[in-house]
C-alpha cells in the first residue's frame, strides 16, 4: 500500500533535499545542467566563467549573486570590480556586464573578478514603494553599503555583505566600485578615493583614482561600514568611479564607456593588460565636501546648470516657479566651482537638496 504523506512530512522532505543541494555550494541550475562550476579563485588560468553564486538558500529566502571571473593566461594581481551596490545606478551595471563580455583571458595578466549587480533583490524587485534610491533591500530594509563587513549570522543583506567582503574583496589585491548616479542624480564623471585609511593605502588608492584618467578626482573621508571604507581599512586599495545620469534609466554610452575606460586604465597601471593609461591632461582635484543648494520654497523646479558646468559665484543656476509661471525663487551658486551633482526633481518642497557643488583644489 502506498504511503500517503502529510503536508508537514512533504515539506520536511523537500526542505531536506533543497538544503542538501545548497550545502554543495553549487546553484541548483548548475546541478541540473551538469555544469562544472568553479569557485571564483579556482577558475583555471586562461579561461573565464560566469555563474550565479548562491548566498542563502532556505525556506525563508533564496539569494544568488552573479559573478564573472576572467583568469588571465599569465600571473598578476587580482582586481575585483563591483557594480550595482546601489542597484538602480545602471551605468555601472551595464559597464560591468560589457567588461565581462568583451575582456579576453589571453590579454590579461592576473585575475579580474566582476560582480555586475551585488544587490540583486533590489535590482529585480524594483518598485516605487521601495526606497531604492537609498539602496534599501526589499528583504530586510537595509542598505548594503552601510553593513560591511557583514555578518554571516545576520539578516540577508548582512549575510550578502559578509560573503562579498570576506570571500572576494579580502582575497583580492585591488577594488573598484562602479557607481552611476542613482535615480534622482546627474553626476559629473570623476573618481573618488578614500582619505582616511593608512598612508600606504591612501597613496595607492589615489594613484588608482588618478590612473582612471578622468578630468576630475576627489579624496574623501568615506563613511564607516561602506564597502570602500572597510576594504581600505583592511589594506585593500579601493576607489569609486562615479559616472552616470541616473534619471536616464537607459544609461548613455558616454558614461558606460567612462567606467570601462577607467577600469582599463587601472589594469594598465598595474600591468594587467598591455599599454599605458590614457589620462586627460591637466587633471584637477575636487576639494573635500560640498556646497549645497536647497530650495527655500515649494513649487516647480527648473535646473539651469547641470553636472560638470563651471560656475561663478552668484551665477543663477535654477529657479522655482508657480503654475502661473511666476518665479517664486531664484537659485544662485554660492561659490566659484563645478556642478558635482544635480538632483533631478520636478516638484520640490522647502529644504529639498537640488545641487551639490564643489571647488577645484588649488
Amino acid at each position: 500500500m502506498e504511503k500517503s504523506f502529510t503536508r508537514r512530512e512533504f515539506a520536511l522532505g523537500s526542505t531536506t533535499a533543497i538544503g542538501a543541494l545548497a550545502a554543495t555550494g553549487i546553484p541548483a541550475a548548475a546541478q541540473s545542467n551538469n555544469e562544472s562550476i568553479y569557485a571564483p579563485f579556482d577558475v583555471p588560468s586562461g579561461s573565464k566563467q560566469f555563474h550565479y553564486q548562491n548566498i542563502i538558500n532556505n525556506d525563508a529566502v533564496r539569494m544568488d549573486m552573479p559573478i564573472g571571473v576572467i583568469n588571465g593566461s599569465s600571473d598578476g594581481p587580482t582586481l575585483i570590480v563591483t557594480g550595482g551596490l546601489f542597484a538602480t545606478e545602471y551605468s555601472g551595471v551595464e559597464a560591468a556586464s560589457r567588461m565581462y563580455r568583451d575582456f579576453d583571458p589571453k590579454d590579461i595578466s592576473g585575475r579580474l573578478i566582476i560582480i555586475p549587480v551585488i544587490t540583486m533583490d533590489a535590482f529585480q524587485f524594483r518598485s516605487p514603494m521601495f526606497s531604492l534610491t537609498a539602496g534599501l533591500s526589499p528583504r530586510d530594509g537595509k542598505s548594503l553599503n552601510s553593513v560591511f563587513p557583514g555578518n554571516e549570522k545576520g539578516s540577508p543583506t548582512e549575510v550578502l555583505a559578509h560573503y562579498v567582503f570576506n570571500q572576494l574583496v579580502l582575497k583580492s589585491d585591488y577594488h573598484v566600485d562602479l557607481r552611476g548616479g542613482d535615480l534622482a542624480e546627474s553626476h559629473v564623471i570623476h573618481s573618488i578615493h578614500p582619505n582616511n585609511a593608512s598612508e600606504q593605502v591612501n597613496r595607492v588608492s589615489e594613484a588608482m583614482s588618478r590612473a582612471c584618467g578622468y578630468k576630475y578626482y576627489q579624496a574623501r573621508d568615506v563613511d564607516p561600514s561602506s564597502l570602500v571604507y572597510e576594504a581600505s581599512q583592511a589594506g585593500i586599495p579601493s576607489i569609486i568611479t562615479q559616472c552616470g545620469l541616473g534619471f536616464k534609466t537607459q544609461p548613455e554610452e558616454e558614461f558606460i564607456n567612462a567606467h570601462i575606460s577607467g577600469v582599463t586604465n587601472i589594469m594598465k597601471h598595474f600591468s594587467m593588460i598591455v599599454g599605458r593609461p590614457i589620462i586627460q591632461s591637466s587633471q584637477q582635484e575636487f576639494t573635500i565636501g560640498f556646497d549645497q543648494v536647497r530650495a527655500t520654497t515649494g513649487g516647480t523646479f527648473q535646473g539651469l546648470a547641470d553636472q560638470g558646468d563651471i560656475l561663478k559665484k552668484g551665477q543663477m543656476i535654477g529657479r522655482v516657479t508657480g503654475l502661473d509661471g511666476s518665479v517664486l525663487e531664484e537659485l544662485h551658486s554660492p561659490i566659484d566651482g563645478v556642478v558635482h551633482e544635480l538632483l533631478v526633481r520636478r516638484v520640490v518642497f522647502q529644504g529639498d537638496l537640488l545641487y551639490n557643488l564643489v571647488q577645484i583644489k588649488s
